[in-house]
């Protein structure tokens, strides 16, 4: 995924407002061109016109959350009270971080609106104000936001595949290595059908590869060498390792939302990468 943080720095040390940088961050994740994304977010630096209220990133934000999973229906009770959840939850994080979401009390300014005219942005400018951080903070807040959801919304569709690497029912320490991967079909988030094929192969990018064209999803392991994680990333395969126990069992607590990865690597053959498919 985009290092929206990162971008979000960049953009403000261009140039770009508080609000602008954070949007202009998602542009590619919002389908929006960078001009549009711009222009709708350009009153809102300076705490929305200079006047110190709400801070740019905190509405930046929020115009992102607003863009990808804001509502359109005005009789959609249900839909309005979700977004504002996330609007509010968006908002606590930020506050509980930087102790406000006010312009100017997180620059230290006294009450009251600015003159409209922008300062220059100098050397010291960005030294004294923490605005570059603050926008970085927020376009990561949003990211994580939206990569959970993403990862969510993956394990809602309605077929998927998740494969455990094993030896016999129980998950194996070795990726490449294992004796057999354990097949869990999965419709509706419930487990619909049950196979187990041998390993077919062990040689450099192979198993990655051959997973991805059965139909694989989701790949669990005990550990896994990162020259096969990469390649499971470049096919938008979620990588689980570090996991124990009973495969079926694993499956299913990935899809309660119980299994999160370790970034376990099978350190015995890191160097030569051997489990590294």
């Amino acid at each position: 995924m985009t290092d929206y943080s990162t971008r979000a720095k960049e953009l403000f040390l261009q140039g770009y407002n508080c609000s602008q940088s954070v949007v202009g961050a998602f542009v590619e994740e919002l389908g929006m061109d960078f001009e549009t994304a711009i222009r709708l977010s350009s009153s809102f630096g300076g705490g929305m016109g200079r006047l110190r209220e709400v801070c740019g990133a905190v509405t930046g934000m929020f115009i992102v959350a607003g863009l990808k999973y804001g509502y359109s229906d005005p009789a959609a009770d249900k839909e309005k009270k979700e977004h504002y959840q996330l609007i509010q939850s968006l908002a606590k994080q930020f506050k509980e971080e930087n102790d406000s979401i006010i312009c100017r009390d997180l620059l230290g300014l006294p009450t009251g609106e600015d003159e409209p005219e922008p300062e220059k942005r100098t050397e010291q400018y960005y030294q004294v104000r923490p605005c570059e951080q603050l926008v970085g903070y927020a376009a990561g807040l949003m990211g994580e936001y939206i990569r959970i959801k993403q990862m969510e919304e993956k394990k809602m569709e309605k077929k998927m595949r998740i494969a455990v690497a094993s030896e016999g029912s129980n998950v194996t320490e070795h990726f490449g290595h294992c004796e057999n991967f354990n097949l869990f079909d999965v419709e509706n988030n419930q487990i619909i059908s049950r196979s187990s094929i041998p390993n077919p192969g062990h040689k450099p990018g192979f198993l990655p590869n051959y997973l991805n064209k059965i139909g694989v999803n989701v790949i669990i392991s005990g550990g896994m060498g990162g020259g096969a994680v990469e390649i499971f990333n470049e096919k938008n395969i979620e990588v689980i390792t570090g996991a124990q126990g009973d495969a079926e069992e694993l499956a299913k607590k990935y899809l309660n939302g119980e299994l999160e990865s370790t970034g376990s690597v099978c350190h015995e053959h890191q160097h030569h990468d051997e489990c590294g498919e």
